[in-house]
């Protein structure tokens, strides 16, 4: 098949979902022989495409002066178009350019992407949505914490936007079924599959650093709420036991764009340092006895479990962090449900290095075994051949 992916910006280093799952994703279909084109509108970081094995990268500027007539859509359509402020030169740009390309399959990843939609007129349309939004805000919401009323707006306002171009979708590509089942709750959206994540066990490599004793650490983007959620209900809660039971205990935070809360926790809280911005962090995550993924929100796959399973470290999260993944192997990581058994579940693997070897064993072959992008990508191919 020839394919067009479009993606408004390729980030480097790769710090959100979106930026890992479209490239490995792109990467994969082009390896299976499929003949996989980009899109973008920022200029295309050429180490955030090196290897994918792209046929062509095209940039949209929306600057053809040949196409002033407004794309055709719906009242609800036109209103979230001009709300992500897209022009219809810009939309015009695209659809022109998988006819070009004579696309048979063009894929927009993203949040405001849907409106690109518009004007893909023969290709099969697919919107690479991975969590669904709606439930991601939602899963924030706590109607005790006037702080987190907004994510009860903005849950209307993506379900109304997910609702309104779900007639311009012909699929849609989520990574979990509990993602799917609330997709097609929010849009009524049938044919959606599921792809699971992967993850690059060849950069995300077994490493041989020293081990800071009875240290901990965190990672991920500092502006994302649940990352914050996460660290707030773990500094809070979970660390001040351990530093309890662990006077010389460790936590390091590592990110980019922390946030006044992230940075507030950082100063006021014994024994937390944030690293902010660092662009390689694999051989520093490594440096540590035991990672932290303390999620009490959010939905999809948690990318970082991956990659920390990957680099053979042993894990402790909360039953969350877990739940999108099926057929995984709890064996490679420690499920805490509580702070206090967060805690007790660190402070253990701290005093026992034989048990740290194997959980990071474990998680190791569970991830090269069950969480390839080969995988994701044959059911990919699965769906847009049926």
């Amino acid at each position: 098949m020839r394919m067009l992916f479009f993606k408004e910006r390729m980030a480097w280093p790769r710090s959100s979902g979106h930026d890992v799952h479209t490239f490995y994703m792109m990467q994969a279909l082009a390896r299976m022989g499929h003949t996989v084109s980009l899109a973008t509108i920022h200029p295309a970081d050429p180490r955030a495409i090196e290897g994918g094995n792209l046929a062509s990268v095209h940039r949209l500027t929306g600057e053809d002066s040949d196409t002033p007539i407004p794309v055709a859509m719906s009242r609800w359509q036109e209103r979230f178009r001009d709300y992500w402020g897209i022009p219809h030169a810009r939309i015009r740009e695209f659809g022109r350019l998988a006819e070009h390309l004579d696309a048979d399959v063009v894929v927009v990843s993203g949040l405001n992407v849907l409106p690109y939609l518009a004007d893909v007129k023969a290709a099969k349309r697919v919107w690479y949505a991975g969590d669904e939004w709606v439930w991601h805000h939602l899963s924030q919401l706590s109607m005790w914490k006037r702080s987190t009323w907004s994510e009860g707006k903005q849950a209307i306002v993506k379900g109304l936007y997910e609702r309104a171009y779900a007639p311009l979708t012909d699929r849609v590509w989520m990574v979990s079924p509990a993602d799917r089942k609330a997709l097609r709750w929010v849009t009524g959206q049938k044919t959606v599959d599921v792809l699971p994540n992967g993850i690059d066990t060849d950069h995300f490599d077994v490493g041989d650093e020293p081990k800071t004793p009875r240290s901990c650490v965190f990672w991920g983007r500092l502006d994302f709420g649940p990352n914050i959620q996460a660290l707030q209900w773990f500094c809070k809660k979970v660390w001040p036991k351990v530093r309890a039971e662990v006077p010389t205990a460790r936590f390091n935070i590592y990110g980019f764009q922390p946030t006044q809360p992230v940075i507030e926790l950082a100063i006021k809280e014994s024994g937390i340092a944030l690293i902010p911005d660092l662009p390689d962090i694999r051989a520093d995550i490594r440096g540590h006895e035991v990672v932290v993924l303390p999620f009490v929100s959010g939905g999809g796959i948690k990318n970082k479990l991956l990659e920390a399973a990957a680099m053979a470290m042993p894990i402790v999260c909360t039953p969350r962090t877990m739940e999108a993944l099926s057929g995984n192997d709890y064996n490679a990581v420690r499920v805490a449900p509580s702070a206090k058994k967060f805690a007790s579940a660190i402070v253990e693997l701290f005093a026992d290095p034989t048990m740290r070897q194997t959980l990071g064993r474990n998680a190791r072959e569970w991830v090269e075994k069950d969480c390839t992008w080969a995988s994701a990508a044959r059911g990919a191919e699965a769906g847009l051949e049926g």
